[in-house]
Order: structure tokens, then C-alpha cells, then sequence
């Protein structure tokens, strides 16, 4: 499963809500966290910030491309000399989904940000999607403006194909916003993630316990369960009758967070 952390635009806290759902979920499912594409390295790193405050058991995997300039990933890529690949995603996707853990994929920017010529990040999550089942946890600002640029993301994906999971409001907790979304972009969540007392392990695993309290990320966040395997074929011993398969299949539990 892939659970593709996209927002409405940057720095909107995309981030900071990946720590939150890796910590609010890293000891109930096996998860892995991966932002493909990152720009503005030179002014830190995402994945280590997320491996900071989500702690030493996360599992973080490198970012594919990597660019020092705080643009867009396309230009970011020029001025560095580099060009952005997607079959180099496509095979690192691959590689990551053969942990045999689902994927927490922090985009850059919002959806549309352009990647290469022609190819944009809902592209990539286009790609993506033929090879594991993907939905979207889209990131935005209770701020002022939000409600437009939520339904245009929402509006976006659906039109698309990419299934939405949520929404998450990232800041000063608006309910008029909140239920505006709700009521307008029809996504099935929307939950609040308030300001953090501080940028840290403490507060991150503070936030993470009040977050997502009835567990409806999870579904979004399991492992597809293995098919079940049939049992021997055996001959009837009646003698008029074909060969006969038996299959049989158990439910994984999957323990909730408390």
C-alpha cells in the first residue's frame, strides 16, 4: 500500500504530518517512509527531519533525487546540471515495495508541480498507482484561501483517478474550514493536527496520540494481505467426478494503536 502525502501547495506542513502519521502508526504496521523528489536541501533535509522526530525506529528511505535550490523540482534539477528520471522512481518504488512494508511518499509541493518536460507529480503518482494500491492524504492551512485550494487538489485527483483518504488541516484548528471541505470536496476525513508545543520527538509523539483517534488511516496504511493458497488437488476416489481444490483464507489482525 502506498499512502501518498500530497499538498495544496508547499510548505504547507506536509512534513510534520508525515512525522505524525509514521509515529502515530510505526508500532501497529509496518511502514517506511520516502520523499522521491526533494529541493532546498541546502536549508536541511525532509527525510531527516522526519527521522528526527519520528525517532530511531523509523525507517527512512533515501530521496531518489536530491537538489540544493528551494524550487521547483524541474528547475531545481536544471540549475544542478541533473534531470529528474521517472523509470529511476519506478525502480526505486519497486525496490521499496519489496521491503514488505507500506509506503509513507511525501510529495513536493502540490500536485501539479512539474517534475520533468511534460511530466508532472500527479503523473508520477499515476505511475505509482499501476504498480501498488495508492490513496492520497492531502495536506493544506486552515488559513484564509484554503477551501479553494483544497477542492481545486481534491477536484484534481478525482479527476485523475487517485483515490483520496483524507484531508489534514495543518495549523490554528478552523472549523468553519473544516467542515466547508467536508461539505464541499466530500473527502471521507478530514482531521485537524494543531501547532506543535516545539519541533521535537516529545511533541510529535504528543500529537500523534491525539491524531486520527478511530484508526481510519490504518486501512489506507496496510500491507495487501497475502492471497490465500489453495490446498492439493485430489483425485475422487468415486471415480465419476473431477479433481476438487479447497482454499482457505484467515484475516490478519492487525493490533490498533492505542
Amino acid at each position: 500500500m502506498i499512502l501518498a502525502v500530497v499538498g495544496t501547495g508547499t510548505d504547507v506542513g506536509k512534513t510534520i504530518v508525515s512525522a505524525v502519521v509514521l509515529t502515530r502508526y510505526q508500532g501497529v504496521l509496518p511502514l517506511a517512509y520516502w520523499k522521491p523528489v526533494a529541493s532546498g536541501a541546502d536549508g536541511g533535509r525532509d527525510s531527516e527531519l522526519v527521522a528526527r522526530l519520528a525517532g530511531p525506529r523509523a525507517l527512512i528511505f533515501p530521496e531518489t533525487y536530491l537538489f540544493p535550490a528551494p524550487l521547483s523540482p524541474h528547475l531545481a534539477a536544471r540549475l544542478a546540471g541533473s534531470a529528474i528520471d521517472p523509470q529511476a522512481l519506478l525502480a526505486d518504488l519497486e525496490r521499496y515495495l519489496g521491503a514488505g512494508r507500506s509506503l509513507l511518499i511525501e510529495g513536493a509541493g502540490g500536485l501539479l508541480v512539474p517534475l520533468a518536460g511534460g511530466y508532472l507529480q500527479a503523473d508520477l503518482l499515476l505511475d505509482f498507482q499501476r504498480r501498488a494500491p495508492l490513496a492520497c492524504l492531502v495536506v493544506a492551512t486552515p488559513a484564509l484561501g484554503t477551501i479553494n485550494h483544497t477542492l481545486l487538489t481534491l477536484e484534481a485527483l478525482r479527476a485523475r483517478g487517485l483515490p483520496v483518504a483524507a484531508v489534514v488541516l495543518s495549523g490554528p484548528p478552523n472549523e468553519e474550514n473544516r467542515q466547508a471541505i467536508l461539505r464541499y470536496g466530500l473527502p471521507p476525513h478530514a482531521f485537524e493536527l494543531p501547532p506543535l508545543a516545539g519541533l521535537d520527538r516529545p511533541a510529535v509523539s504528543a500529537a500523534a496520540s491525539a491524531f486520527d483517534p478511530a484508526a481510519a488511516l490504518a486501512a489506507f496504511l496496510r500491507p495487501p494481505a497475502p492471497l490465500p493458497a489453495a490446498a492439493p488437488h485430489r483425485r475422487s476416489s468415486a471415480g465419476g467426478g473431477g479433481d476438487g481444490a479447497v482454499a482457505s483464507a484467515g484475516e490478519a489482525a492487525v493490533r490498533e494503536a492505542e
